[in-house]
């Protein structure tokens, strides 16, 4: 042991030293700049900028105008009964808002703890979360947008940021899925962050208040794309 102690004071840490200690800088450093990203606001806009500024990301959310919505709850009993229906996005926002909940107001800060008393267990910390409000879509062309109101609660830090995807449905198994091609939470793009895509929107997906008769109406679509802006989707009875 001594022999070893001696030589590191000669000769210095060992390649393999020197090439964890990279690594791990390296990491620390990608988490850093994530959570600075995640946190940098989103510019939000009411059409698609003309000239896009390098370094800024842009949240364009859905129409909601209830008045081009009417037909959503008939067009979603075709959904469930079987039949072909053609969605805009002003009926998939009327959807989404029918199936309620919003993002929970940020926390206010904690008032000073009392001493632990002499014996007593020490209290749990606070754990890392993420929850989001209901949902927002936005038909662009062959793309869908789906965007949500996530809050960030990070052992006390919290903020509320935007989660927005976009792309196109692809077939998985014997069904559909949503294949996103761009992820951005906050201004951090996750789909430049291997295996945090998939994760993080599946944990929120099953936040969201689905009836299950839905679900089930899912599972037997036969197509379903995005076309001219209109959301195309055919299910078997």
């Amino acid at each position: 042991m001594a022999d070893k102690k001696i030589e590191k004071a000669l000769y210095g840490p060992s390649t393999l030293e020197v090439a964890l200690g990279a690594v791990l800088g390296l990491a620390l450093g990608v988490a850093v700049a994530c959570v600075y990203l995640v946190l940098k606001p989103v510019q939000l806009v009411k059409e698609t900028p003309k000239e896009v500024a390098q370094g800024v990301v842009y949240y364009l959310p859905g129409k909601t105008d209830a008045t081009k919505a009417r037909a959503w709850q008939a067009k979603q009993a075709t959904f469930v009964s079987g039949g072909e229906i053609i969605a805009t996005e002003e009926e998939l926002n009327a959807w989404a808002a029918s199936l309620g909940g919003t993002a929970p107001a940020a926390a206010p800060a904690a008032a000073p703890k009392a001493p632990a008393q002499p014996g007593a267990p020490a209290a749990p910390a606070d754990n890392a979360f993420l929850s989001a409000s209901g949902l927002n879509f936005r038909l662009e062309g062959e793309r869908m947008h789906v965007s949500q109101k996530v809050l960030f609660n990070y052992f006390g830090l919290t903020k509320e940021v935007i989660l927005q995807s976009a792309g196109g449905f692809v077939r998985a198994g014997e069904g559909f899925v949503f294949q996103p091609e761009a992820v951005y939470l906050g201004s951090c793009p996750l789909h430049a962050v291997p295996g945090t895509t998939g994760a993080l929107l599946g944990t929120l997906l099953k936040q969201q208040k689905v009836p299950d008769e839905f679900r089930a109406a899912w599972a037997k679509i036969s197509a379903i794309a995005v076309e001219g802006g209109l959301l195309k989707v055919t299910t078997q009875p």
